[in-house]
């Protein structure tokens, strides 16, 4: 997860490559260990990309807090405990462009579907990259707010149809 931070990269690269914002340590992993799962995808001893989720119980404070709140804010008729959030997700710069990140998606969302009806995710709005990509799938773009003087979007997605829509083989 580190490398996928970006801190090597100046403005503009880490907005064309894509970035992963905070830290993890042990006690917030602990945390999203205790959730949802966490999806790991190897390539023999390679770590080729991970997806972590979690719930908003789980999260605590800062940007997975906020997001979930504007999930609630976005599907009012929809309980907090049937959302699950989506992130951070890590694809190795080797493995990128290959659908990878494509398969880890609806991989979650076959594993979590008969237990959430909504996956929610944030993105920092200089993540160009990532942005890009997360307007391809079928997704919302549900709502933005400010976080540490930092814009953020936040996307909301149907687990089924994010598996309707790619199928089981993906």
């Amino acid at each position: 997860m580190d490398e996928a931070r970006g801190e090597h990269l100046n403005k503009e690269e880490r907005a064309q490559q894509g970035f992963v914002q905070g830290q993890m340590d042990e006690s917030s992993l602990a945390r999203i260990q205790a959730g949802p799962g966490v999806f790991v995808v190897r390539d023999g001893p390679i770590l080729a990309g991970f997806a972590m989720t979690s719930t908003a119980s789980l999260t605590g404070s800062g940007l997975a807090v906020e997001t979930a709140k504007a999930a609630a804010k976005a599907v009012p008729e929809l309980p907090l405990d049937n959302v699950f959030l989506y992130g951070p997700v890590v694809v190795d710069r080797r493995y990128q462009g290959q659908g990878l990140l494509t398969r880890l998606l609806v991989h979650v969302c076959i594993e979590l579907q008969a237990k959430f009806a909504l996956g929610a995710l944030f993105i920092d709005r200089a993540n160009q990259k990532s942005l890009a990509i997360h307007r391809h799938y079928p997704m919302d773009e549900r709502a933005s707010f400010e976080f540490k003087q930092r814009s953020y979007v936040v996307f909301t997605f149907l687990p089924a149809k994010i598996v309707n829509h790619y199928g089981l083989s993906c």
